[in-house]
């Protein structure tokens, strides 16, 4: 008889939205799928009061940057489900593990996140745990400290989150609603955080923290209580303006307007923007293009929705492979 084959799904982030620096996200709908199957192997025995031996997987990788992903333990879904299993003390039994990514790396898309939620989400089936939310969270913050794309990862929809002085994760979650489109337009140039990250200032005036907070109050008093979106709520001074010349045409994209455009923002620390429409998203798309390449980046819109489940399991009978 088959082994059971377990499945998570876990979708990609946008992070930031702009004025909500580290603390707001949205799901959206591309996704990492992790499959694994544990494998029969023979008992493993520790001579000498030796340590057991650690379960070895065998990995297979499709989607973006191929050539780049360690199928060993260098990988960080792997690295994420001995993380698990170290801090739950349980054994992960050896399996062949089936990676099919959707979420382009290094583009603010929260790859990472993505990974990390679903190797701790993985370990945690195959030892035969199920974790809830907070316990996946408090796990994950231990690899990224980060706590939006993670949180956003995990429940789905827009989150709001914070972390408590005793490591706790504060999170809340509204529903997105699929009128909107996300036009996600993707340069050709990825943008590592670390650079993005050692371009932002030690200190902020008084007066560009006020801005910001007077619309992350605004955007999270719109999506949680279902009013109109407008560019205006987005509208950031804490980081956008430092990592936009670092890829030309991110600019002239975050100035855009167009009828239909709710919200325009660099999705995380970039090199992605993504725009949220109400209407015109394939024209809005195409004009987000139409400036990268003014500035001699070649670049491609994809058209999303939100995401409002998140991470989830399935379990199936393993089928002949």
């Amino acid at each position: 008889m088959n082994a059971p084959a377990i499945t998570v799904t876990v979708p990609a982030t946008t992070a930031n939205l702009g004025c909500a620096f580290d603390c707001a996200a949205i799901a959206v709908g591309l996704h990492l799928r992790v499959s694994a199957t544990a494998e029969k192997s023979p008992p493993l025995s520790a001579k000498g009061g030796a340590p057991m031996p650690a379960a070895t997987f065998s990995l297979t990788y499709r989607g973006p940057d191929a050539e780049g992903i360690p199928l060993d333990d260098g990988n960080l879904i792997v690295k994420s489900m001995r993380h698990y299993a170290g801090r739950a003390g349980k054994t992960l039994p050896a399996a062949r593990v089936d990676i099919e990514n959707e979420i382009p790396l290094g583009v603010g898309l929260g790859s990472s996140a993505a990974a990390i939620v679903a190797g701790i989400t993985l370990g945690a089936a195959l030892c035969g745990a199920k974790l809830d939310a907070a316990e996946t969270l408090r796990l994950a913050l231990d690899i990224e400290t980060h706590p939006d794309n993670l949180a956003a990862a995990v429940h789905g929809g827009m989150v709001v989150s914070a972390v408590g002085e005793s490591g706790d994760v504060f999170v809340l979650k509204t529903e997105v609603s699929q009128a909107l489109d996300f036009v996600c337009v993707i340069p050709d140039v990825p943008l590592p955080t670390e650079k993005a990250r050692s371009v932002l200032p030690a200190q902020y005036s008084r007066k560009d923290v006020v801005a910001n907070l007077q619309r992350t109050a605004l955007l999270a008093a719109a999506f949680f209580g279902g009013k109109e979106l407008s560019p205006e709520m987005f509208r950031d001074r804490l980081h956008q303006p430092y990592r936009a010349p670092l890829i030309p045409g991110i600019a002239q994209c975050l100035d855009y307007r167009q009828e239909g455009l709710a919200g325009i923002f660099l999705s995380g620390a970039g090199s992605a923007v993504m725009a949220i429409a109400t209407g015109n998203a394939r024209q809005i798309g195409d004009a987000l293009v139409g400036e990268f390449r003014r500035a001699e980046t070649s670049a491609r819109a994809v058209l999303l929705k939100a995401d409002n489940r998140g991470v989830r399991v399935e379990q199936s009978s393993a089928g002949k492979r």
